[in-house]
């Protein structure tokens, strides 16, 4: 097991060599295995095989693969969504590299979702179309303000209030002075729900991240995240272990067509554990760039 272990080690190292967009945030994978060279593996690489397809013409899509003679339990849902302001192109390249991961991280489990900076994608045995998920997936702090004002806490609150207003769309950009701010739902679910998945993720980001100069949300059907692009950290600060480096992440964001490309100054330092087996589960966790990534990972 702790040959496998290392094994995981050696993938996340090299996925910090993708492009920003194809970071990973976190990757989920089932305690359920199907076997190999049955209608169920064959059912979800042509789910695969649509979502890239898919993602050349759209930002979202959701199939069932069920061919005729296909007993229910070897149905396949599965949908993928791009951020936003992804080109075709660039959603097909993130896409591309989702499925690729999660073939590599869960190549036999029966479900998995696996969220990038750019992209999101999900499969499952059963159907989770139009299904709210407010848990907690994962989130990330950037370091605290120094010397934060209420007018700083003010911007951060005006910023994500902007997310949350209903504009009758899954992806929102914008934010109010320095703070600036993206938010999206997944698109299987009616706009009402958009608006209280948001809202739930804004409190927790605001809760657990209170006086950060950045912070991530993730829930299961949506994500929040800010950054104020005026904070400068103090000379030498290396508070909660961020190392901040001209040389680090870029952070990308497109408001109304216009990128804004912020070159990041944290969390240069790599942190990877690798947990022992929990419930016959290998936990891997660490941090990437700037946002925690997760993987909870059955060895099948």
């Amino acid at each position: 097991m702790l040959q496998r272990a290392l094994i995981f080690s050696s993938l996340i190292f090299g996925l910090l060599s993708v492009s920003a967009k194809n970071s990973i945030i976190y990757v989920k994978c089932s305690k359920l295995c199907f076997t190999t060279r049955t209608p169920y593996e064959l059912n979800v690489n042509s789910l695969f095989k649509s979502i890239v397809n898919s993602a050349s013409v759209s930002n979202f899509n959701q199939f069932t693969i069920s061919p005729p003679g296909c007993s229910a339990s070897d149905v396949v849902y599965g949908l993928f969504q791009c951020q936003g302001d992804l080109s075709n192109s660039d959603c097909r390249d993130c896409i591309i590299s989702s499925v690729n991961q999660v073939a590599s991280t869960c190549p036999r489990s029966t479900s998995g979702a696996i969220q990038l900076d750019g992209c999101f994608l999900k499969y499952d045995n059963t159907s989770f179309f139009g299904v709210e998920d407010k848990m907690e997936v994962t989130k990330s702090c950037g370091p605290p303000i120094t010397g934060y004002t209420s007018v700083t806490m003010n911007l951060i609150d005006d910023a994500l209030a902007y997310l949350i207003v209903g504009n009758g769309q899954y992806f929102r950009a914008g934010g109010s002075g320095s703070v600036q701010g993206v938010a999206q739902c997944v698109e299987d679910l009616s706009l009402s729900e958009c608006e209280d998945c948001i809202l739930e993720a804004r409190g927790r980001l605001r809760s657990e991240c209170e006086t950060s100069s950045w912070g991530d949300m993730y829930l299961g059907k949506c994500y929040i995240r800010y950054a104020d692009h005026g904070f400068k950290p103090e000379k030498g600060n290396d508070n909660n272990n961020y190392n901040f480096n001209d040389n680090n992440y870029n952070y990308d964001y497109n408001y109304d067509g216009l990128k804004e490309r912020k070159k990041s100054k944290r969390v240069k330092k790599l942190a990877i554990t690798i947990g022992a087996s929990v419930g016959g589960a290998s936990l891997i966790t660490g941090i990437v760039a700037e946002v925690h990534v997760l993987i909870l990972k059955q060895l099948c």
